[in-house]
């Protein structure tokens, strides 16, 4: 999946290693970086090609799960990023005009490069659909189709108006993406978040017409009566116009249509109220929606459409103790199938109801069948995870089809085929060890951004330090000051993300000969194998790594990690049981961090204080400025650029998780880690001396939050916060 931040070669081949056969490359990769990783390996890869373009890489977005206990990493994105934001440089709010939706990048529109990912190998090609409707899948499936088709001399290539219908379903404006490469001015427009549709002109005046406001609209493309159009409005949409056009005027005589040149008068009927439309003169003119369009979009859903489906009726039951889930078709050779879901019945979450069945078992679509009847029979209280559900559904089309298959009238008893999941998963549960040696020392370490913090961590009492410096220069340098004045643990920390040549920073980093190395990228991981004769230095695990459960600490543990930072995703509860076995000496937990919300390829530094395109035009303000966004409740999340060029949103308050530390402790955790971002050096100082004691045991956790609440110097002005920590179910892994 994309959410496993494949951004290079060595991180496909690690896919592969773990039995991967495609994998779905990262949607900020560029046509050359696509290129350079298709000559790396033979490994089936999988590009975005159409649909919402997410500002933050996939997988490294804790946006939803710091604020609302959400995980986007896990399907559940409350997209922040298609919020209002201000920006805030240097202390003072900079005036960006009708700029809000500085996160909100426009769709990504790629059918004309189809034929250039063809030549790279590409094997197949993704449209983001979730939650969209009916004519938007029919639109953009045959757009890409056709592409698909020409792309391999099997057809002609989709024309302009297949190309506009689809964008016509749904769209935020659209581009390449990065496909074509980085351009921080072009992809994020800034001016909406929702769907917007077609461009259609500029509103360049207004005239009445026997009491009614005609609407003078420089057009640039077609329009037709009953089309719906929006007037863009100011900063958040402020005074945006909208309604379907009644009557279309051209040089004073009534028409059906008009455009795409030229001027034309719309009158948008007696219930859209147009006071005001003087502050809207200039404002650019979109089509929201066109009947003729959804007209196009449904007869291709028709086209499209097989034959009549074969209705099948579902019940779900009980035998002994499996649950199983039984199907058969209404035809007149009737086809019976029987598979065994891979999970118990659970007690402890809200019953399956038939509605939930019924969605989960009805999405059949493309299989041929169409679900009939539908009965729950469970016990009472009885739930099952919906991801049970969907891989029951799966086996049971299979099953029926499978015996679809064989000879009519022929004697085949109905196939009972079983999902082994559980006993496979509980055999790699009992094999998920972590290797049998030592797990590195214990103690206090800070990720340092300065030597200025770096320095003070060592004198307050750290037992090491890592950097994360913006320059690599600077990070040389600190290095080897610190280690000529005696520190006996720095640790250096490469990019999150590493793209196609960028393998020199990590062995520029490592030349530094660290004690010990920040393991941050898929791509970095599978290469530590490899690197095992370069040098002594521990190597790390970072959250980005996403270890969220046994089977991924001891996969990271078995490449070579001398410890894992478990993932951010996780609640105190969480937490708690993934270490409450023999895990814990090998973690090192993130006591005290301000969150990393979104992840970004996209430099909102340059975006917003340069006019370049990238880190080589920019003239790099990430240097002279210090960059905030503040949300509609009036926090300031503030915004840094690393190595790589890329930013990262941080949470405007700190998250501690002083409440567990006595639990972790007890469990066997000896690592623990408090992760800066402009605190000075007494600040850092401070930290140090707050948490010391309670990992000595010689302080409570209370006592840190009322010394954490009370100093209000360690969240960027916004306190200190439990964060994604807070358990928000209220079930039993929140108990210790």
């Amino acid at each position: 999946s994309t959410q496993m931040t494949c951004t290079d070669a060595a991180s496909v081949e690690l896919a592969a290693s773990l039995g991967a056969k495609r994998v779905v490359l990262a949607r900020e990769l560029s046509l050359d970086d696509i290129a350079e990783i298709a000559a790396a390996t033979d490994l089936e890869l999988e590009v975005f090609v159409h649909g919402a373009l997410c500002i933050s890489y996939s997988g490294q977005c804790l946006t939803s799960e710091a604020i609302g206990g959400r995980s986007a990493n896990r399907g559940a994105c409350a997209q922040s990023c298609r919020l209002p934001y201000e920006l805030i440089v240097d202390g003072a709010v900079r005036a960006l005009g009708d700029k809000a939706y500085l996160l909100s990048p426009q769709d990504l529109e790629a059918a004309q490069l189809v034929p250039r990912l063809a030549e790279l190998g590409v094997r197949s090609l993704k449209i983001e659909g979730r939650l969209k409707g009916p004519d938007y899948v029919s639109a953009t499936t045959r757009l890409y189709r056709e592409a698909a088709a020409a792309a391999v001399g099997e057809g002609t290539p989709p024309d302009e108006t297949l190309r506009t219908t689809a964008l016509q379903m749904y769209s935020r404006g659209s581009g390449a993406g990065f496909l074509t490469g980085v351009d921080h001015q072009r992809l994020v427009e800034g001016r909406g978040c929702e769907h917007r549709g077609i461009g259609l002109g500029k509103l360049v005046g207004q005239r009445r017409v026997r009491g009614a406001v005609h609407l003078v609209v420089a057009l640039t493309a077609e329009v037709a009566r009953g089309d719906g159009i929006v007037i863009e409005g100011g900063r958040e949409g402020a005074g945006e116009l909208g309604g379907r056009i009644w009557r279309i005027v051209v040089a004073g005589r009534e028409v059906d249509g008009a455009g795409p040149a030229g001027q034309a008068e719309l009158w948008l009927g007696p219930e859209t109220e147009v006071a005001g439309l003087g502050g809207l003169i200039g404002h650019r003119v979109f089509r929201s929606s066109s009947p003729t369009a959804t007209q196009r979009a449904q007869k291709l859903a028709q086209d499209d459409r097989p034959g009549a489906a074969v209705i099948v009726d579902v019940r779900l039951g009980m035998r002994g103790q499996d649950v199983i889930c039984e199907g058969s078709t209404r035809e007149a050779r009737v086809r019976r199938a029987t598979v065994v879901l891979d999970v118990p019945p659970a007690y402890d979450q809200s019953p399956l109801g038939e509605d939930v069945a019924r969605t989960q078992l009805g999405r059949l679509g493309g299989t041929g069948f169409h679900l009939g009847d539908c009965q729950v029979k469970l016990p009472g209280q009885a739930g099952l995870p919906l991801s049970a559900l969907n891989r029951a559904r799966r086996a049971l089309v299979a099953a029926l089809a499978a015996e679809g298959s064989a000879g009519q009238g022929e004697a085949v008893p109905p196939p009972r085929p079983r999902i082994d999941a559980p006993a496979t998963l509980a055999a790699m549960l009992a094999a998920a060890l972590p290797p049998a040696r030592e797990p590195p020392p214990g103690g206090l370490f800070l990720l340092c951004r300065n030597l200025e913090q770096a320095r003070a961590a060592l004198a307050a009492g750290a037992d090491g330090v890592y950097l994360d410096i913006l320059e690599l220069t600077g990070t040389g340098d600190a290095v080897r000051a610190l280690q000529a004045e005696g520190a006996t643990f720095v640790g250096v920390a490469p990019p999150r993300v590493r793209k196609p040549g960028e393998e020199k920073i990590d062995r520029f980093l490592r030349g530094l000969a660290p004690h010990a190395f920040l393991v941050r990228s898929l791509g970095a991981l599978g290469e530590l194998a490899e690197r095992a004769g370069e040098g002594a230095f521990v190597a790390i695990g970072d959250f980005s790594l996403n270890v969220a459960n046994r089977l991924t600490a001891a996969e990271v543990l078995g490449r070579g990690v001398h410890a894992f930072t478990p993932s951010f995703d996780l609640d105190a509860g969480q937490l708690r049981e993934l270490l409450a076995g023999p895990f814990a000496p090998f973690a090192e937990v993130v006591v005290h961090h301000p969150m990393p919300l979104f992840h970004m390829e996209h430099c909102l530094i340059a975006a917003e204080l340069s006019n370049g395109a990238d880190h080589r035009t920019c003239g790099r303000p990430c240097e002279r400025h210090q960059i905030a966004l503040r949300d509609r409740a009036g926090a300031e999340h503030p915004v840094a650029a690393d190595v790589g060029c890329r930013n990262t949103v941080f949470h405007g308050a700190s998250q501690s998780a002083a409440d567990i530390v006595p639990a972790l402790i007890a469990r066997g955790v000896r690592r623990f880690r408090i992760e800066l971002l402009r605190e000075d050096a007494a600040a850092v100082s401070r930290l140090v001396q707050i948490y010391r004691p309670l990992l000595r045991g010689a302080c409570t956790p209370a006592v840190v939050w009322q010394t954490l609440r009370s100093a209000g110097e360690f969240g960027s002005g916004y306190g200190v916060v439990r964060g994604s920590l807070r358990v928000i179910t209220g079930d039993a892994r929140g108990a210790d």
